[in-house]
């Protein structure tokens, strides 16, 4: 009996030591032959994903930033009164801080209102491609970079200005400056996350309209004819250059509202730095479990070892909410682990739950948020008769402005309660931020959606709300039929009615059909 156990103990010692030496040596050799393609594809990956989520940003930014201008557009109807384009050339440059600079230009090109005014620009008349463009084009488009007037190199969104019947006046239009500082090059500033790489915009013909050095910005890139074709017909992808004697390794992703490209390129020698590191790191951690496997194999063998293997196994196999009672835990500390897991199953259990609720809920109002929505709106994707309702306070600003942002938040508080209040069991209220809630009515004629909406707007101006008094909402209505089944659209749709309401004076519920806008007449 003696005689087998002094077998077993050496045969583990020898099984377990040898086995951790082969495994390390193996697995340093493997690292050093195989990873590196492995890393190249990883950072290549990783450089792609993020070239692809910068170009989604970009694209968001000029989308929003050419509603904006069309926003503005709508509510110039004439070019009579000053006081009136100076006001909104200023708001669009400041209230949502797209622009550095905003223009008026009549149809003869002649600059009639500018923000900021220190431009000095007013009476001049234009003589650049982009305005001789946009007059003549009489369309909403974005140029390629140029540099303007003021000496500033710029991209520049227009949209046309027309009369209430249909006279071309002129067009109000947009600069963001691409070596200065704007919300454009902070957001392109923003989204990368390696150490090593560096983040560009170029246009399919090698034109650098952004890069972390500014220098750079307006120079062109030498780019072969095959990789130009490339850029021009994929959505993202990869290549190698090299560039001063080092080679690069570059991930990209085009936009789809100008001819741009996000490149993220790292360098090969961070490749390299990598594969080093990790097999430093590697070797140093496989020696130090090569010791302490000799120590504790050689001193307490398989015995002190069964507990632990035994506890590892059934997490392994059954997961940690796996019953412990059978876990024989003889010494402290096996019993101690043992109840570690015990409390860490209980402390992820609470963790996950709590953090799923957080992240699907608004922590002000306790309605949905934006992932919360999506989430609860995948259930209904086979529901085909679904609509939406967009809902907005009026002059929330005032509000805030006049009696505080804990009056705001109050007001928001209330208007949720009021709306869960309104809404039927299965309907999914959420807020989307700001002012914003919107609501998702499973099942529901267009009709229908729009009496909800109109109740809702009659409930809140019977509702006296703490601090504010009474208030006002805008609802926009669309249905997920007259979308061709596609919940953006709907959801952009509402949106698109919500802003026709507030231009239509607030306090009021516009339908959005298939092609046009109507006012819903709870009379008719």
């Amino acid at each position: 009996m003696l005689l087998k156990k002094i077998r077993l103990r050496t045969l583990l010692i020898l099984h377990s030591v040898g086995g951790v030496i082969l495994a390390a040596f193996l697995l340093l050799g493997s690292l050093l032959i195989f990873q590196k393609a492995n890393i190249e594809d990883s950072l290549l990956e990783s450089n792609i994903a993020y070239a692809r989520k910068l170009a989604e940003t970009i694209d968001g930014f000029m989308g929003t930033a050419q509603r904006e201008l069309a926003w503005s557009a709508s509510q110039i109807k004439g070019l009579t009164d000053l006081n009136r384009l100076r006001s909104e050339t200023d708001r669009l440059r400041l209230h949502p801080g797209f622009f550095n600079s905003v223009f008026v230009v009549n149809r003869e090109g002649v600059i009639e209102a500018t923000s900021p005014e220190s431009l000095s620009f007013v009476g001049v008349k234009l003589h650049s491609d982009a305005s001789r463009q946009a007059i003549a084009t009489q369309k909403s488009f974005i140029t390629a970079p140029f540099t303007s007037a003021a000496g500033n190199y710029v991209v520049f969104l227009s949209q046309p200005l027309f009369t209430a019947d249909g006279r071309y006046l002129g067009f109000i239009g947009g600069t963001i400056y691409l070596k200065k500082q704007s919300m454009l090059s902070d957001i392109m500033s923003q989204h990368f996350n390696s150490r090593n790489a560096s983040v560009s915009v170029v246009s399919n013909d090698g034109l650098i309209i952004f890069s972390q050095d500014p220098a750079r910005v307006g120079t062109k890139m030498r780019l072969n004819p095959s990789l130009k074709k490339q850029l021009s017909s994929t959505d993202s992808g990869r290549f190698s250059t090299k560039s001063e004697g080092q080679a690069f390794t570059i991930g990209y992703a085009s936009l789809h509202k100008t001819d741009w490209n996000i490149f993220i390129a790292g360098a090969s020698e961070t490749v390299r730095h990598i594969l080093v590191s990790t097999a430093k790191n590697a070797l140093w951690f496989l020696l130090a479990i090569i010791v302490l496997t000799v120590a504790v194999v050689t001193l307490l063998a398989g015995r002190i070892a069964a507990p632990l293997e035994k506890l590892a196994g059934m997490v392994q196999r059954d997961g940690i909410d796996a019953s412990l009672a059978s876990v024989e835990a003889w010494y402290y500390e096996a019993d101690r682990l043992k109840q570690a897991v015990e409390e860490h199953r209980q402390v992820v259990a609470d963790r996950m739950s709590t953090l799923s609720d957080e992240a699907m809920t608004d922590p002000l109002t306790g309605l949905c948020n934006r992932r919360g929505f999506t989430l609860l709106a995948e259930r209904c994707a086979n529901d085909a008769g679904q609509c939406v309702i967009a809902i907005d306070i009026d002059h929330f600003k005032k509000i805030n402005d006049s009696y505080g942002h804990d009056a705001g938040d109050s007001v928001l508080v209330r208007l949720a309660g009021l709306l869960q209040q309104a809404c039927r069991n299965g309907d999914v209220v959420s807020r989307f931020g700001g002012e914003e809630f919107i609501l998702l009515l499973p099942q529901t004629h267009l009709e229908d959606a729009a009496r909800m909406a109109e109740r809702i707007r009659a409930l809140v101006i019977n509702t006296t709300f703490r601090h504010a008094g009474a208030i006002t909402v805008s609802a926009g209505v669309a249905a997920l039929a007259d979308c061709g089944g596609k919940r953006d659209r709907m959801l952009r749709r509402a949106d698109e009615a919500l802003y026709e309401a507030k231009g239509a004076g607030r306090n009021t519920v516009i339908i959005a059909g298939t092609e046009s806008f109507r006012r819903y007449d709870p009379t008719a």
